[in-house]
């Protein structure tokens, strides 16, 4: 398939997932595209686009053919229209397929899953495409993989949060933080051998100027950049200067974004964040993550894979500069810091929490999913003695049965201890959503426009090290799916009590 010359083209496979299904919102609603939209499915793709059955509204093909009405058939499909959006069916399992998907595009965003059964099939079909990619999940497996093949690591360049965030303003005095984000970040030491990893946060920030900066390097782009089209931090914005790097980056090379969703991602990025607020030093880091949320079948088998192929270890914690593993235990009907009620706890370390801890020097870390209500974290128990689709489908049955009749949420609390000026400092962050979904779609759409504005070298990243954490919380708190967003001072309010309960 061979996009139209003109306004970069987006690509986003696993459309119509409850992650893909936010993407492809947000990106219309910031004016983004053209648009291809891609998933097995061609029926649920045109229902997403807008086609239906009555005929296109943008460019439809099933991957080797056009559909009657559409535009003019290419060598690898069809050619769209400027501004039409596609529709595609493809098969991650048909690699010709996957190929004419991303032929053409600026850059691929990848919300299809599970990512541990994906692993980098994507990313690869994207960059022999020529086309940048960013993934919202993606980890150290995917990660691997591509520098195995020979990817290299990109370089992280801290510039920090110039207060414009997402709405043009200044970010001290927003919400309840009231401190400037610029100096974000770890200093770009890092943790000796971490690879990519131990660069710290990388700061680019959003200012809203939309300077191009694609180039044209002779494998699938037009030779006019990304048409200038800009990132404001809410969504693509004004006409920059085409053709130029912000960043300084070579346009021959690709980029890869990882781990640009909830998390892996936000909950790097706004403990980064949390850190730039005011702390002269941090020592200790408290992370409660979860709430009412149900489990997608895709979603389930990452959570699953995740309890034993390394990227968390169940039970451990941070302490001392180290991992130290079943130092923790499950808890059971405990009141947690702006939780409604009592909650179960199921304490883990993740690889990411890990990395986070090295580069911002904590010494200690602990980290636990939450979960309201009994039947999921009892569900959790059992896995060890299921197979992996037999486990994945008991999380998603108990999690369904655990919002039935409930008012869903998800939020993410880190509390943060340290020093400031000699004087002990401890700050809270609270972030709610209506679901963990669309926090991913958030962070994904603001790497999608960090990439197509060049703001990020060529190479290997995580989202948490080239997004500017400041600029990241700015544009959360201009979010109409976000419901509550602060940094609080001191340790907690009183108990919340729970809505929504039948």
């Amino acid at each position: 398939m061979r996009a139209g010359r003109g306004a970069p083209v987006i690509a986003v496979l696993g459309c119509y997932g409850a992650v893909g299904g936010a993407v492809v919102r947000r990106l219309r609603e910031a004016g983004a595209g053209p648009l291809r939209l891609g998933g097995r499915d061609l029926d649920r793709v045109r229902a997403l686009i807008g086609t239906g059955s009555g005929g296109p509204a943008g460019a439809e093909a099933a991957t080797g053919g056009a559909v009657p009405g559409a535009a003019v058939p290419d060598v690898g499909g069809m050619e769209a229209g400027a501004g039409a959006d596609e529709a595609v069916a493809v098969d991650l399992r048909d690699a010709a397929a996957l190929a004419a998907f991303c032929e053409g595009c600026h850059v691929v965003v990848n919300c299809a899953g599970p990512s541990s059964r994906i692993l980098d099939t994507v990313a690869r079909a994207a960059l022999a495409a020529g086309a940048h990619y960013v993934d919202v999940a993606g980890d150290a497996a995917v990660r691997d993989r591509l520098a195995a093949a020979g990817l290299p690591a990109g370089s992280t360049v801290h510039r920090g949060s110039r207060g414009q965030g997402s709405a043009g303003h200044d970010s001290a005095g927003q919400g309840s933080a009231g401190h400037d984000s610029a100096g974000q970040g770890s200093d770009g030491q890092g943790s000796a051998g971490q690879g990519s990893d131990g660069q710290g946060s990388a700061g680019h920030g959003f200012d809203g100027q939309g300077s191009a900066g694609q180039g044209s390097d002779g494998q699938g782009f037009d030779g006019r950049g990304s048409a200038g089209h800009g990132f404001d931090g809410r969504g693509f914005a004004g006409h920059g200067s085409a053709g130029r790097s912000r960043a300084g980056r070579d346009d021959a090379g690709r980029v890869v974004v990882l781990a640009a969703g909830m998390m892996p991602g936000l909950s790097a990025l706004l403990p980064r964040h949390l850190a730039g607020q005011g702390f002269d030093r941090v020592d200790r880091l408290t992370a409660h993550v979860g709430g009412v949320d149900r489990f997608t079948p895709a979603a389930a088998l990452d959570y699953v894979a995740s309890l034993s192929d390394g990227y968390a270890t169940p039970l451990a914690v941070w302490r001392g500069h180290q991992v130290i593993p079943r130092a923790s235990r499950p808890r059971r009907g405990v009141e947690l810091p702006h939780f409604p009620g009592r909650v179960n706890a199921y304490p883990y370390l993740s690889a990411e929490a890990e990395r986070l801890a090295r580069s911002l020097g904590f010494a200690e870390v602990e980290w636990s999913s939450v979960f309201d209500g009994e039947l999921t974290l009892a569900a959790l128990a059992r896995l060890h003695d299921l197979d992996a689709d037999t486990a994945a489908g008991e999380l998603v049955r108990t999690s369904r049965l655990e919002a039935f009749g409930r008012t869903p949420y998800f939020q993410m609390v880190f509390r943060m201890e340290g020093e400031a000026a000699g004087r002990p400092v401890t700050r809270t962050l609270v972030a709610r959503a209506a679901d963990s979904y669309e926090l991913s779609a958030a962070v994904a759409v603001l790497a999608a426009g960090a990439v197509l504005r060049g703001l990020v070298r060529p190479g290997l990243h995580d989202a948490a090290d080239v997004l500017d954490a400041g600029a990241v919380f700015q544009a959360l708190l201009d979010d109409p799916a976000v419901t509550r967003l602060e940094v609080v001072d001191g340790v907690a309010p009183a108990v919340e009590v729970e809505e929504g309960v039948l």
